[in-house]
């Protein structure tokens, strides 16, 4: 079957590990039209939950409207892509009926450009100069749309990387509270990755989508979990891993799921029928050279300061990076200087706090400072 495991991507089916509580309160959520924010870090796998949520809610007959907002370049760039989408909810059915582009389009007050992908499929599409107020216009009627699918069965509009959506237009997190409030049968998701932004959207009292959503916040999965996922994926691959090696896969990679089936990934590469310890350090290896590049780049854009405070992360996580002792190691004037490099360590993702301790996020990165 070659290598069972995957990165890099959303995952499905086998690939995807756990989160079967938070699947199951996001799935139910969708199916009750109740609005829901999912914030995690990247590489938790939110992307990959959301996908399975409306895979699932698919299956059973819903209208499920997926785009990810931080590829959309503009405002029509989302109208496009969120018309596109819309004909080809399954629920709509549009995409079966002969006549359906027409009467698809019919439906909306601004008329699109028809073009057709690689597989024949219809795509919408709308210039540059499109107005902001006839974008508005689109958005409201594919909201109307969903509404209108939600008399027969659930119908939801998920947005992935709604941190992003300012950038196309300051106006749109207040007009998209607007359609929720406007449209309640239909369950509007929000996904984000960047914290500091997404509260800025939802989370504190002034924010636009303040109070109108459930939150789902993904955390790391269970060590345990992620133990029994890469034995029981490696034994379906063809190749038997001992706990004890799971165990330590786990550890110089965990917890977040990306990262371990990245480590996986190699470590499946490299190893014979058993996979040994040996195999796990090796993997490891490969991982830290394949990007080598990517990591000297992350490592230059810092200032000397940011550069210190992150290799010495990488040595030793603390709990205490503001005492006398971290602002001597990481040689820093003082712990205000410490703190404003922390800030934007953890701004940029490159460094997480987890169980109570400042860290270097990725585990790979961490390697190649190690060196």
């Amino acid at each position: 079957m070659g290598n069972p495991f995957h990165y890099g991507t959303p995952v499905t089916g086998a690939q995807f590990a756990g989160r079967k509580e938070e699947l199951r309160a996001l799935t139910s959520r969708m199916r009750d039209g109740i609005n829901v924010v999912v914030a995690s870090p990247r590489r938790y796998g939110k992307t990959s939950l959301i996908g399975k949520a409306g895979a699932e809610l698919e299956r059973s007959g819903a209208a499920v409207v997926q785009v990810n907002v931080l590829r959309c370049r503009d405002l029509p760039t989302l109208a496009s892509q969120l018309l596109t989408h819309a004909y080809r909810a399954k629920h709509g059915g549009w995409h079966r009926l002969k006549h359906g582009v027409p009467d698809f389009v019919r439906r909306f007050r601004v008329s699109p450009a028809l073009g057709f992908d690689a597989s024949g499929m219809p795509k919408f599409t709308f210039a540059p100069t499109m107005t902001s107020t006839d974008a508005d216009a689109v958005l409201a009627d594919v909201y109307a749309l969903l509404a209108e699918l939600s008399a027969k069965a659930p119908a939801v509009l998920v947005l992935d990387e709604f941190q992003a959506i300012a950038d196309l237009g300051d106006h749109l997190p207040g007009l998209f509270k607007a359609l929720a409030d406007e449209h309640p049968s239909v369950s509007l998701v929000v996904a984000g990755s960047k914290k500091h932004l997404m509260e800025r959207l939802v989370t504190t009292r002034d924010a636009p989508l303040f109070g109108m959503a459930e939150h789902l916040a993904l955390d790391v999965l269970p060590a345990d979990v992620m133990t029994a996922f890469v034995v029981r994926r490696s034994r379906a691959g063809g190749k038997d891993m001992p706990k004890p090696v799971a165990d330590l896969l786990v550890e110089l990679s965990g917890p977040v799921p990306n990262d371990v089936q990245h480590l996986a990934y190699e470590v499946f590469d490299v190893a014979g029928a058993t996979v040994t310890a040996a195999d796990v350090e090796a993997g490891l290896q490969r991982a830290v050279q394949h990007e080598a590049g990517l990591h000297a780049d992350r490592f230059e854009a810092l200032s000397p300061g940011q550069r210190r405070v992150v290799a010495q992360l990488a040595v030793e996580p603390t709990s205490q990076p503001l005492s006398a002792s971290f602002v001597r190691q990481v040689r820093l004037a003082n712990s205000s200087s410490v703190r404003k490099a922390l800030e934007v360590l953890v701004a940029d993702e490159l460094v997480v706090q987890r169980d109570g301790s400042y860290r270097v996020a990725d585990p790979f990165f961490a390697a190649w400072l190690r060196g």
